[in-house]
């Protein structure tokens, strides 16, 4: 694509000089003989560099550097100025200038500052294409669906972005809930914060206030600096709670306070701090069916349930299917090959099948299967034995020899089921270690001790 650069300057002969050696089959130069002219320019068309002296009649190029500023125009500033101006250089140069030339112009000079100039703009250009590109990817572009309630979702979240409302989120596990609620962040113009995210499940209640509302120096025995919490770091932002159902109910009334009045005190601090934050939640629980069962506190009910969607189970998504089989096939294709295809009876039974973890199940089994077929179609049996319903029997099960006294049969019995309980704890947990041990009312020692012991890795479901 031929750049364009815009020289503005009253002096005809200035112009000319500098487009004489400037303008190329890569570069198209325009001109302006006054800043009001430049600025009509730029707003009609798009400029990579535009070279500006400071000294002009009227609107100075000074003025035109603000001006640039405030409009946010996409464009890298070059000023032009006689030999000893280097005060106002400064100046233009804390207002956004790129660099400077003096005059008169030394030819290899202007070309240098040039290069340098077009190299920069490429690369904050390139910045700006990959930001728009990952707004859009949040604006639904990979959230892959023909189903009508998703399409209703998607309606909604537009709609819904540009507001401050609180949102929750419920659906079952794996059905794309943090995904909604980064479309929710990305699709909003008014929200120049980040997006935040913290699973409260994962969390004892003691590190969760820490993490969410930040602590001071010494407010526990840890606590070396002070720290931000998560509501601090998402101001003007979005922060997105996962697993609200799962929070104690003394963590509902803080987070009650903090809804209601828009502020906080650090862990072992006194100072009262303010934050403008958009509040997602999301539960893979009923929460009016939690609050019947004085679970879940009501008034913190109404608070986050302002705006409710309901995500629909993959089951009831049958036409998406197909789709999403596509998009992680080609997903999970190595390097310079071709996506794999689905054996006719392969495809059947992840048509077939019921999906009680989603899309996250459904992408964790195609992964599985792309990388463990060697030729180019994928058959029944890659895929997890819980689909093709070849799993074996969870339950124990043992071949009982006499020559073995009961004690070492109920022996292997408890490593069964302890293990058994532990990977459904980590699942739940997401690998979360601490989280687990008090699921299992054990100590962490002891539950990082058995998870030694029967050789669990519990990485993979951190990433789940």
């Amino acid at each position: 694509m031929r750049r364009k650069l815009l020289i503005v300057d009253d002096d005809p002969y200035s112009m000319a000089q500098i487009r004489k050696l400037l303008e190329s089959e890569e570069l198209s130069v325009e001109t302006a003989s006054n800043a009001q002219e430049a600025l009509t320019a730029l707003s009609g068309a798009d400029y990579s560099v535009m070279i500006t002296d400071l000294r002009m009649p009227g609107m100075g190029g000074m003025d035109l550097i603000r001006e640039v500023a405030q409009r946010r125009v996409g464009v890298t500033t070059i000023v032009t100025t006689a030999f000893g101006s280097i005060d106002r250089v400064v100046e233009a140069m804390r207002l956004g200038a790129y660099d400077f030339l003096t005059k008169p112009i030394d030819p290899t000079n202007l070309k240098l500052v040039m290069d340098r100039a077009l190299k920069q703009r490429a690369l904050q250009d390139e910045v700006l294409r990959l930001r728009q590109q990952l707004k859009e990817s949040y604006s639904f572009n990979n959230i892959i669906s023909r189903n009508p309630k998703m399409h209703a979702i998607f309606e909604l979240v537009r709609h819904i972005a540009g507001t401050k409302s609180t949102v929750l989120i419920e659906g079952e596990t794996g059905t794309g809930k943090e995904l909604i609620a980064k479309a929710i962040h990305y699709s909003s113009e008014e929200r120049q914060g980040n997006l935040v995210a913290i699973n409260c499940a994962a969390l004892p209640e003691s590190l969760l206030e820490s993490e969410l509302f930040g602590h001071e120096r010494g407010a526990f025995t840890s606590a070396e600096a002070r720290r931000k919490g998560r509501f601090e770091l998402a101001d003007k932002g979005t922060i997105f709670l996962d697993e609200i159902g799962d929070v104690s109910q003394a963590m509902q009334a803080k987070l009650l306070r903090v809804l209601q009045e828009k502020r906080f005190e650090r862990v072992g601090g006194h100072e009262s701090i303010e934050v403008d934050v958009r509040v997602v939640t999301a539960t893979n629980k009923n929460l009016e069916k939690e609050v019947k069962e004085n679970r879940f506190r009501e008034d913190l009910f109404y608070r986050l349930n302002v705006i409710k969607i309901d995500l629909p189970p993959l089951r009831e998504r049958p036409e998406d299917i197909p789709l999403l089989i596509t998009h992680f096939l080609n997903k999970f294709a190595r390097t310079n090959e071709a996506p794999k295809k689905m054996a006719p009876e392969a495809m059947e039974r992840l048509l077939s099948y019921r999906w009680p973890g989603n899309v996250r199940e459904l992408e964790n089994a195609i992964e599985r299967a792309s990388v463990t077929t060697v030729g180019d179609t994928i058959p029944l049996d890659k895929l997890p034995p819980r689909i093709t319903g070849l799993a074996q029997e969870e339950h124990p099960h043992f071949e009982i020899d006499l020559k073995h006294p009961l004690p070492h049969y109920l022996r292997l019995a408890t490593e069964q089921i302890e293990r058994q309980y532990i990977l459904k704890a980590l699942e739940k947990c997401r690998g979360n270690v601490g989280r687990c041990a008090e699921l299992c009312g054990l100590s962490r020692r002891s539950v990082s001790g058995k998870i030694s012991l029967y050789e669990i890795d519990k990485y993979p479901f951190k990433s789940a």
